[in-house]
């Protein structure tokens, strides 16, 4: 009898979880459908200039809708995954190589030292902790794997006399700071710069500067509470959860050896080969896979790793976003559908219209809307930057907009809200295993995400003005 409860209880828990992000893209899979028998089909003439297809402005014109038939919402999916054939494989690689590198330990073993040395130090300190833990999301677009330095940003909150809430801060907002700012984040800026023809990491100094200026928010507002607590302990929002965690919060005794510090190295000068190859113009398409698949077999010489484990790891990596793959090709369908029958010119069109008069900056702030608005629906960075960049770059054309302003403010908008949402896996998890409420970690997540937010909206504006480039 109480097994059938339980079973019960599993039972409408699972029927009470919030859709997946496929789930979700599947739905507008079948709106997209919908939308192509009641949209009447049209179509703009486009003209390749500079080697890249352009609308022209004034040459749209009601045709014949072609709406879509079963057997053409089933072919878009497949021919979604053929059109970002690319971007996925360079997706695939990059999980692959990450778990390589995180399973040799190197990047643990490298905090443990830091944190040791840091023990009892003053609070001021925390600055340089967020900076180290969102470099690798920001460089590598990895975020979710962050999960398993959080009992680590824990215990150094907690060695350093303060609560599990400032291990969640450095962990969690650092990550998703990093995350977003997307210096060479292969998710998320490299989707969007690729499906318009940018070369792939450019203009990378903006988010550079959005980097710098999402770490000092994170910073800022984690010191200031900590210096709360530091006072006095029972300024924690989390009082309770501390005197249950009692005090044996102990680093971890793990050994920086010469080689964690080798494959750090390799790290580094995997990275820098990628920016070099970015700013110099190289085939990034083939390039960047290329390096990451470059790093991951000296890691493994470094480590001694047999070629069985080496692959074995890739394997295990690759798998773990083979959901980030499925995201991709299937949003890609959207686009398909809509563009198949016609009615994305007139949507298009009709978007056109509504901002005619509208400055370049308040339409780079209204597509910077659109891609926060979207982010609540669909985590995947690289889910949302398919769906929204084919129907946002021709409106950026025609209202003057450089596609470099439109990637920004997509992929900016798309990813800030990640630290917040509770469907995230890391935010979820994370609190989750710090035993925080979430409306405690709001209270003081709100805070990092409004500042955050507010910095991007002016880096959008600042892109619009300067019509940042190359187009």
């Amino acid at each position: 009898m109480d097994i059938k409860k339980g079973q019960e209880a599993e039972a409408k828990a699972e029927a009470k979880e919030f859709p997946s992000g496929l789930v979700i893209i599947c739905g507008l899979i079948l709106v997209a459908t919908l939308l192509t028998y009641i949209i009447p089909g049209g179509e703009y003439v486009r003209q390749e200039v500079n080697g890249r297809l352009l609308v022209d402005p004034s040459s749209f014109s009601l045709g014949k809708s072609n709406p879509a038939s079963l057997m053409d919402v089933f072919s878009a999916i497949p021919q979604g995954f053929q059109a970002t054939s690319w971007i996925c494989f360079l997706i695939l690689i990059v999980g692959g190589a990450f778990n390589v590198i995180s399973e040799t330990g190197a990047i643990q073993a490298g905090l443990n030292s830091l944190l040791k040395k840091s023990k009892g130090q003053d609070i001021y300190f925390i600055p340089i902790i967020v900076l180290l833990f969102s470099i690798t999301p920001t460089l590598m677009g990895t975020v979710d794997a962050y999960l398993a330095f959080v009992p680590l940003g824990v215990m150094l909150a907690r060695s350093m006399g303060l609560d599990a809430l400032v291990g969640i801060a450095i962990t969690v907002c650092a990550g998703s700071a990093g995350l977003a700012s997307g210096i060479t984040n292969p998710f998320n800026i490299g989707v969007a710069q690729g499906l318009v023809g940018l070369p792939v990491f450019s203009a990378m100094w903006m988010r550079i500067v959005a980097y710098i200026g999402f770490n000092a928010s994170v910073s800022f507002w984690t010191v200031k509470y900590a210096i709360k607590v530091k006072k006095d302990k029972r300024n924690s929002w989390i009082y309770d959860v501390e005197m249950k965690a009692g005090t044996d919060n102990e680093v971890m005794n793990t050994d920086f050896t010469l080689n964690h510090k080798l494959v750090l190295l390799t790290i580094l000068a995997g990275m820098g080969f990628i920016i070099y190859n970015s700013l110099t113009g190289g085939d990034f398409k083939n390039g960047i896979p290329a390096i990451f698949l470059m790093m991951i077999v000296v890691v493994g010489a470094i480590m001694k790793y047999s070629p069985n484990e080496v692959f074995r790891k890739f394997g295990k990596g690759a798998q773990g976003v083979v959901g980030g793959v499925l995201v991709v090709g299937f949003a890609k369908s959207i686009a398909l559908i809509l563009d198949n029958s016609g009615a994305i010119d007139t949507i298009i069109h009709a978007s056109v219209q509504m901002l005619n008069g509208a400055s370049g900056i308040l339409t780079a702030q209204i597509m910077y809307l659109i891609g926060h608005i979207g982010n609540f629906f669909i985590i995947s960075d690289s889910g949302l930057t398919t769906i929204l960049v084919p129907i946002l770059s021709p409106i950026s054309d025609m209202a003057g907009i450089t596609q470099q302003t439109m990637c920004l403010a997509v992929t900016l908008g798309g990813a800030l809200g990640n630290m917040i949402m509770p469907t995230s896996p890391l935010t979820s998890g994370a609190i989750a295993m710090a035993g925080i409420d979430y409306r405690v970690y709001m209270k003081f997540a709100i805070r990092v995400f409004l500042t955050n937010s507010a910095l991007a909206a002016i880096l959008v504006a600042i892109a619009a003005i300067i019509n940042l480039g190359p187009f």
